[in-house]
């Protein structure tokens, strides 16, 4: 492979004079309005029909528009779609569910018309449940192919609802999902930098969740779309197997540690829960304490786990350690960031590679020694904040592969 300048490009594909195109002539646009082809076609949507056969069922159909949704949501924010309460060119057109931005330009509305923004299935259609462990398999690999790194099944323990939340008695399953938090931007903490991982980790579980929710609806089932809201997290991820509760007050996963974002969908879609798992995070964490000794804020507890709250925004009544959610929120506001010290100074916080992974079986396996892998944590320099230097590195040192 090797670079060539603009004027070779000219040359090899002799653009010519300046001849723009007018998007109405675009082959999916002509559909609306050019008599020549709209006839032509049985079906310029795409819908297609649900049948029987291996890749056109349901539930095929119901993955291929599920994943279309962020198209479909896009395009009303793209240049197709005008400020919201129309614009130059005709009237709004609301967007999904009649809500969100209008689509102002008639080219957007031709394609609306063309390219469906919300498929429905066929009315009563559902798939069959009959199978339940099968019906899981089935969501889990949906789950991780819209960009969940971690999915966990459990039964929704309504103790966990947050207190305004009223759910109907028909949803029963909670769908939990980990996204992981970039490792080599979270260990260049303090910066916003740090914050990049988190802020993408959020994105990443709003964009998953929408398209799942989407394809459960799309098999006959409902879905209550559940990010930082409705439920508590960490006890759902616990209760499906995705982790276990560390010191600093977040999800220590096996895979990722403390380094992912939560979120879950709580349907009626019938679903095999997973069993929750021990893998020695609280005999460690009771041992290490290196969260509580670099927090910047001291909103970590050194001591061990407790049912009392520390203040109004601690849940009291379970057994677990509680960080001080006031001087902890208090430290953001100064350093006008979240803080991700505590998830990038804990020892669980490492690349999935085969060390790490032995590692990892040796805390488990022999819990005695916590003590000793604690030192070696230390002995081997993780966990420790990022240099000035190092951070002003970190455009020409870190670059991702093109």
């Amino acid at each position: 492979m090797k670079k060539i300048t603009l004027d070779q490009v000219e040359e090899k594909y002799q653009l010519g004079p300046e001849n723009r195109f007018d998007t109405k002539y675009n082959m999916f646009s002509r559909a609306g309005w050019d008599p020549e082809l709209k006839d032509r076609l049985d079906d310029w949507g795409f819908l297609g029909e649900v049948k029987t056969r291996p890749g056109f069922t349901l539930q095929d159909q119901a993955l291929r528009w599920g994943a279309r949704k962020g198209t479909m949501l896009a395009r009303f924010k793209s240049k197709l779609g005008g400020p919201a309460g129309g614009g130059p060119g005709g009237p709004a057109i609301p967007g999904p569910g009649g809500a969100g931005p209008a689509v102002a330009s008639p080219e957007a509305a031709t394609m609306s018309r063309v390219m469906p923004m919300v498929y429905t299935p066929p009315e009563g259609a559902k798939i069959d449940t009959s199978n339940p462990a099968r019906t899981t398999r089935d969501i889990k690999k949906v789950a991780r192919y819209f960009g969940a790194d971690m999915v966990g099944v459990c039964k929704l323990d309504r103790r966990l609802l947050y207190l305004d939340e009223d759910i109907p008695e028909e949803f029963q399953w909670v769908i939990v999902m980990a996204f992981e938090q970039d490792y080599e931007l979270i260990k260049h903490y303090p910066s916003y930098i740090s914050d990049a991982a988190t802020s993408k980790g959020y994105s990443d579980m709003a964009v998953t969740n929408t398209y799942l929710s989407a394809f459960i609806q799309n098999i006959g089932f409902r879905a209550i779309d559940s990010q930082n809201d409705t439920a508590l997290s960490v006890p759902m991820a616990i209760q499906a197997g995705l982790g276990d509760h560390g010191r600093l007050g977040f999800l220590i996963t096996p895979r990722f540690g403390p380094r992912v974002r939560l979120s879950k969908i709580i349907t009626d879609l019938p679903l095999v829960p997973d069993s929750p798992i021990d893998f020695g995070v609280t005999e460690f964490c009771r041992v290490c304490k290196k969260c509580a000794q670099l927090c910047p804020s001291q909103s970590i507890p050194y001591g061990d786990r407790t049912r009392e709250a520390n203040n109004l925004s601690n849940h009291d009544g379970e057994l677990k350690w509680r960080i001080d959610a006031e001087t902890c929120r208090m430290y953001w506001g100064q350093v006008n960031k979240p803080c991700t010290t505590c998830m990038a100074c804990c020892p669980y916080n490492k690349p999935d590679t085969w060390p790490h992974k032995a590692t990892l079986w040796f805390t488990d396996h022999a819990r005695w020694a916590d003590s000793f892998y604690v030192k070696m944590d230390e002995l081997f320099g993780y966990g420790k904040p990022m240099k000035a230097s190092k951070l002003e590195r970190f455009w020409e040192d870190w670059q991702p592969d093109r």
